[in-house]
């Protein structure tokens, strides 16, 4: 009798499109076709939605960038397609720059607000025509999602320096992997009670490293994502695999190029 598979779980962290690095997320197209995960767990913040934000613009480059629609919305749906081309289960954590288009919303009152909310929601747009998809909203209950139930996926609780034990300390009892910080961190800890291992880590991002709005200021971001292999009786093992100019090894040795 053969051994069963274990359960291959693809973690991605914040994107950003427009502000994303092509080669990293081609990097990322080819480690899905290798891996064939069974399912794909976005942290949130795939799109920028720049457009939305209330920070002022620091450049003319910033005000051309780009279009909603055709720069941001509909280059996601095609990445997410192609996420979700081997009919696996695809859940979308929204991060705070989706919710960016939710709070424009609210700001312009009861009359226009919803109108335009139902428009560009990006919830609705992503999830039409697609089978197995699940959105976490930003607003929700602690707003994760249980990749088992003593592993949970969100967005982000902190961008201190010092996130990963941030994440820790008020997770308490689970482990948890997020986003939102662009780096990659982790903590573990051992339980000396009950001997369980928990962990906090980020797998950094698929963003470019300097762009527009940081090209003066230089950041300490690290491109990368994540695999969680869960086994029999829900135990799991994490993987963090850092790209690099676009390139990375995964945990078997392949070497993939984007």
């Amino acid at each position: 009798m053969g051994r069963r598979r274990a359960k291959c779980v693809l973690v991605l962290p914040d994107l950003h499109i427009p502000h994303h690095d092509r080669a990293a997320l081609a990097c990322v197209f080819k480690a899905y076709e290798h891996l064939r995960p069974d399912e794909v767990v976005i942290l949130g913040d795939w799109l920028d939605c720049e457009q939305f934000s209330t920070h002022p613009k620091s450049s003319m480059a910033e005000v051309r960038a780009h279009r909603f629609v055709d720069d941001e919305l509909q280059p996601c749906i095609e990445a997410l397609d192609r996420l979700q081309a081997r009919g696996n289960s695809l859940v979308y954590i929204e991060g705070n720059h989706e919710q960016r288009i939710e709070r424009f919303a609210i700001s312009l009152g009861d009359g226009l607000g919803p109108e335009l909310y139902a428009l560009v929601c990006p919830r609705a747009i992503f999830a039409q025509g697609r089978k197995r998809f699940t959105w976490i909203p930003y607003k929700s209950q602690l707003a994760h999602y249980e990749i088992t139930p003593d592993l949970w996926a969100l967005h982000g609780w902190s961008f201190a320096k010092s996130a990963a034990r941030i994440h820790q300390d008020r997770a308490v009892s689970v482990s948890v992997v997020y986003g939102h910080t662009h780096r990659q961190q982790s903590e573990a800890r051992r339980d000396p009670a009950s001997g369980r291992v928990l962990k906090a880590w980020s797998p950094g991002c698929l963003c470019k490293l300097q762009p527009l709005y940081r090209q003066n200021m230089p950041t300490s971001w690290v491109q990368g994502f994540s695999i969680v292999y869960i086994g029999s009786g829900g135990r799991w093992t994490d993987y963090t695999v850092t790209i690099q100019d676009g390139e990375c090894v995964l945990p078997d040795g392949r070497q993939i190029k984007g």
